[in-house]
């Protein structure tokens, strides 16, 4: 593959990344399709997490029903679950400190993958009646808010340093733009907020650059007539 091809090639597999991402980020605005009604943590994890994640993390929780807890030793405020995987006689162990609602099992999903995996679920729902996650086992990359969050946070950042030049702020309003408008492509109630607030804008951005030059020529007429009222 020559430079030219592979430059396209990889500008090709970008946009299609670009649609991918846009996609997930708006069916993960929505509600997602709880299996089992009136489950506290499922309901929470729906709340929080995108719907890539949940799907995820609600496979773990449906598989933790099928986990049987076969031994549990207490010392002090830890508590050890010896957990039966499946019809095998392969254990996990799930380690849970009630001091600070920490929870570690042995076969180290959360360190690898990021969410609870089945083990802890059956000890924090199905046996300490959990109806919510433990904000620290809640990662903000898996967030349907953090990459929204993110972006706020850089605006407000660099709106409140000095000016950046017109192709740092071309390239931050190029790639908004870009998630617009895929959003927008979508369907026709899509397009119509899309080209609405497109409007709005471009009234709002000319009112301000006509101020700007209404100022400028107020400014250049009373220096010239400055000296000769003086």
């Amino acid at each position: 593959m020559s430079i030219t091809e592979f430059v396209k090639h990889y500008e090709q597999r970008t946009i299609e990344m670009r649609d991918i991402e846009a996609i997930e980020d708006y069916t993960s605005r929505g509600d997602h399709k709880i299996f089992i009604e009136d489950c506290g943590i499922l309901k929470h994890a729906a709340r929080v997490y995108t719907r890539r994640i949940y799907t995820r993390f609600q496979h773990e929780f449906l598989q933790g029903t099928t986990k049987r807890v076969i031994n549990v030793e207490a010392e002090g405020s830890l508590t050890k679950y010896t957990i039966l995987k499946g019809e095998s006689e392969k254990t996990e162990i799930v380690q849970f400190n009630a001091l600070d609602n920490s929870i570690i099992c042995s076969c180290h999903m959360f360190e690898s993958m990021g969410w609870l995996c089945c083990h802890a679920l059956k000890v924090l729902f199905f046996d300490l009646n959990f109806t919510s996650i433990p904000e620290k086992y809640m990662l903000k990359r898996w967030s349907k808010n953090d990459k929204h969050e993110k972006g706020f946070a850089e605006y407000s950042k660099k709106k409140g340093t000095t000016k950046s030049s017109m192709a740092i702020r071309l390239n931050g309003l190029m790639k908004e733009s870009f998630t617009v408008m895929t959003l927008a492509a979508n369907d026709i109630d899509s397009e119509e907020i899309a080209r609405k607030y497109l409007y709005q804008a471009r009234v709002e951005i000319l009112s301000i650059k006509v101020n700007c030059m209404v100022k400028i020529v107020t400014k250049t007429d009373t220096n010239l007539i400055h000296p000769l009222i003086l």
